[in-house]
């Protein structure tokens, strides 16, 4: 019998190719899966705001909700990104890292509830609106909740364990839609109404998600002081500048369309713009779990970082135009039914404005690959860059064109951004793909397009859209494949990984019985995701089992 147990696990240290890939494609797998539920109850939330508030309650809306969505990432300051970084370069100091951060979040909420009010007190003034007190107090609580959720989440990232985060997201959405769906009517206060179910529905989510960190991974420390408080702002804040600038950037349209025009032509553009706003969840389902890979080895093998990136630059690009294409295709019949008829004017910005989404499911990835090489200063110094080109493209554009030079204003940020942010990368030995392999995606984008033509009319029905939809996109995936847009090889990759895992989950069941503890081997293996731990995060029950396996 040995004479004690080992104090401490082997120190992390990078995984095996296939292990690295089998991660990707599980929490990819997580994350499709919950995008797949998230987007549909985004879009019943938003087009029900829309027929029951009408333009001008919904552009108020819209507007509070633009301010607060700047503010929240403000106020962030990358905190929640560089929660991410550590775990997954240290994922033994779980305990100490997470108290830390729960420290931050405490500075972060107050920080964001305090702008909030600041910036909403100055826009009134300014802009000449008035905004109800008490909407804007249950907006500063949905954002207090929101900050918790993200910072749950960021942590849950760092182990690359996906589906917390997801489903804590899809029970949030799910719940605002639903509550939105039962409560919100102008009668009931229209534009309160609709914060209200926002609120709630964060509370609920958040409550969720921390209850799992904090019971299954016994992350109860809290620290905040003067030390911790400097070494993560160090870290954050030139990411922090970038994040903040970039929400700006997004919200920028909204903010001065709101400024400049009329809060019914808020409403119109908003009906347009914020399809955008769920699809940027997407490329996370890529972009995300990959984000703990390239922090391992952007300073380690520059080349597999290089291989990593343009991999999934591609693969962003592949799957984004079939949104673009589907969505030009049934602007006027998905905004008629859902929004109504007095929506009729958001049709053609939406059009214009879809495409934006193959540039930002590229550039989603910006801040991740910049994070990973700790070149967050070059990142948020492009980002100011683009916050200039946008601010004084739209001063010109929506003065003359109103709702359209926003439109083509927010075209030129996203496009202003991927250009610089692959140029910069460039510098840094990181190269995106050929233009020859971006461009064989052309052939499949085609055939989808012809496949698409009978429901560009007004009067194509959803069911008409679903037919036409569910036929073009096997003929997109087909051509990819043929043509090499999707390569074979990473098909066939992709496969075997699967294959392998339930193999080996099938050889699990069969030979090991339920709740038995495994063999100890210096690395510990919790719910099928190998992570190497100190022995401090390793639950009691399981640290006794090893225990007694060493004996």
């Amino acid at each position: 019998m040995s004479e004690s147990a080992p104090a401490q696990f082997a120190p992390p240290r990078g995984p095996a190719a296939g292990d690295a890939l089998a991660r990707i494609v599980r929490n990819s797998a997580f994350n499709a899966l919950g995008m797949a539920l998230i987007l549909p109850f985004n879009f019943i939330a938003l087009f029900t705001l829309a027929r029951r508030l009408g333009k001008e309650s919904l552009g108020t809306f819209f507007t509070i909700f633009a301010i607060s969505a700047v503010i929240h990432w403000i106020a962030d300051a990358g905190v929640s990104t560089v929660l991410t970084h550590r775990i997954a370069r240290a994922p033994d100091q779980l305990r100490r890292i997470v108290g830390e951060a729960a420290g931050m979040l405490l500075l972060v909420a107050f920080t964001s509830v305090s702008l909030f009010c600041v910036v909403c007190f100055i826009w009134m003034l300014v802009a000449g609106g008035e905004f109800d007190w008490l909407v804007l107090a249950v907006a500063a609580m949905a954002m207090v909740t929101r900050h918790t959720l993200d910072f749950a989440s960021n942590a849950f990232r760092g182990l690359e364990r996906f589906e917390f985060e997801n489903l804590s997201r899809v029970l949030q959405t799910a719940l605002f839609a639903l509550f939105v769906w039962v409560g919100v009517y102008p009668q009931t206060g229209g534009v309160l109404a609709g914060f209200t179910a926002f609120m709630a529905s964060n509370v609920v989510a958040a409550s969720l998600i921390v209850t799992i960190l904090v019971w299954r991974w016994n992350c109860r420390e809290f620290h905040l002081n003067r030390r911790t408080l400097r070494d993560w702002l160090r870290e954050s804040l030139p990411l922090g500048i970038g994040d903040s600038v970039r929400r700006l950037i997004m919200q920028l349209d909204t903010l001065l369309l709101a400024a400049f025009r009329p809060p019914a032509l808020v409403g119109l553009f908003s009906v347009a713009y914020r399809p955008l706003q769920p699809l940027q969840l997407l490329p996370r389902t890529i972009v995300s779990v990959t984000f703990p890979m390239m922090s391992r080895v952007a300073h380690s093998d520059r080349a597999a970082l290089s291989r990593a990136f343009a991999r999934t630059t591609n693969i962003l690009w592949v799957a984004s135009l079939p949104i673009a294409l589907l969505t030009t295709a049934c602007a006027a019949p998905l905004i008629l039914t859902t929004a109504g008829p007095d929506f009729n004017g958001a049709i053609w910005p939406l059009r214009i404005l879809i495409w934006v989404a193959p540039l930002m499911f590229i550039n989603a990835q910006l801040r991740f690959a910049f994070t990973a090489l700790e070149a967050q200063r070059h990142y948020w110094k492009l980002i100011c860059w683009i916050l200039a080109i946008k601010l004084v493209a739209e001063l010109v554009l929506i003065p003359l064109f109103g709702m359209y030079g926003a439109c083509v204003g927010h075209v030129l940020g996203e496009l202003a951004l991927c250009v610089g942010g692959l140029a910069i990368l460039h510098a840094y030995g990181v190269s995106g793909p050929r233009w020859s392999q971006l461009l064989k995606v052309v052939p499949a984008a085609a055939a989808m397009a012809a496949v698409l033509i009978p429901v560009w009319t007004p009067g194509a029905s959803l069911l008409e859209i679903a037919f036409y939809g569910l036929l073009s996109l096997p003929a997109y995936a087909a051509i990819c494949l043929l043509t090499g847009a999707s390569p074979w090889s990473d098909v066939k990759q992709v496969w075997q990984v699967i294959a392998r895992r339930a193999t080996a989950q099938r050889t699990n069941r069969r030979e090991q019985q339920p709740g038995a503890p495994s063999e100890f081997t210096g690395e510990m293996r919790i719910d099928r995701c190998e992570i190497p731990l100190n022995a401090s995060v390793v639950e009691p029950r399981l640290r006794g089992a090893e225990l007694a396996n060493t004996q």
